[in-house]
């Protein structure tokens, strides 16, 4: 048995559990499997003990253990604490266009996600017709994200956030993208698009990448695919295909493809392969889901 506990680094930590024995039993605490340090107090009576820490830093998040012990039985209770505070934002946001309708963002990584697993980003946007921020990714364990349905003729603005188990972090924002318009024409301040008059066999732009996402959590895939006559897209996991599977949302827009699991579990370890198709060739790309408990 475990709960869960999030404590803001700086505060105090104060754990009491309470217990019934007869005879008076031996109680011990462990923190991953060892025993406390020195700076965690213990207090012990005849029914429970409190564990107490005055002033939590990152180092004490864990798995402390009680361990209540008599010559009839013993009993064990685990409590997971996480010592985290207010998340840096992310660094500058670039922005990407490969594929028309679609811009792709990337980020510099917040500088606590190397020492906080569960940081992950979201990303919102705001165009110059709702005038209204959306949020259009949540969830996001790594450092790229691709949105859909920009129309050319308006303006779109893009925040990433970082987050943890505290909240949010102050956003980063993007770059103005967009077109604006010139004597009555759409001018883009993008790529000139190349023509589509010419065949070409199906390839990958952006491939898919491995993910390691917490049990429990959104999980979104994506790729980007290109080629003439466009080709047929179809998602497997361990070689069984997953295009009729209902538990999975597939999208393919503009030539983005995704694959949404809205809660991951133990059930969706494992590979992940995306096979395009047309007249003139096959391509494929794999990556490897790890579902961390």
């Amino acid at each position: 048995m475990k709960t869960f506990v999030v404590v803001r680094s700086g505060n105090t930590v104060r754990l009491n559990i309470n217990f019934e024995a007869c005879p008076l039993p031996e109680i011990t605490w462990q923190k991953d499997g060892i025993p406390v340090p020195k700076h965690v107090t213990i207090t012990n009576s005849d029914k429970g003990s409190q564990l107490w820490i005055p002033t939590s830093d990152r180092p004490d998040s864990g798995i402390y253990t009680i361990t209540v012990k008599n010559i009839v039985g013993q009993a064990s209770f685990n409590v997971e604490i996480r010592v985290t505070d207010d998340p840096k934002p992310p660094g500058p946001v670039e922005l990407d266009q490969n594929i028309p309708g679609t811009v792709t963002l990337s980020w510099t990584p917040s500088p606590d996600e190397k020492r906080d697993d569960r940081l992950h980003y979201m990303v919102a946007k705001k165009d110059s017709f709702k005038r209204s921020w959306r949020t259009v990714a949540d969830n996001l364990f790594n450092n790229k994200c691709t949105v859909v349905n920009i129309l050319s003729g308006r303006e779109y603005h893009f925040r990433v956030f970082a987050k943890n188990d505290i909240g949010p972090s102050p956003p980063s924002e993007s770059p103005v993208f967009g077109t604006i318009k010139e004597k009555g024409k759409f001018k883009v301040d993008m790529p000139e698009r190349k023509s589509l008059d010419f065949q070409s066999p199906p390839s990958f732009i952006v491939p898919l990448k491995r993910r390691t996402t917490p049990q429990g959590y959104e999980c979104y895939m994506s790729c980007a695919v290109k080629g003439d006559p466009a080709p047929r897209v179809t998602w497997y996991r361990n070689d069984m295909s997953l295009n009729t599977n209902t538990n999975y949302h597939i999208t393919n827009v503009c030539g983005v493809c995704s694959l949404l699991i809205l809660r991951v579990g133990p059930k969706d370890n494992g590979e992940y392969k995306v096979v395009i198709e047309n007249k003139l060739g096959t391509a494929e790309c794999s990556m490897m889901l790890n579902v961390r408990e």
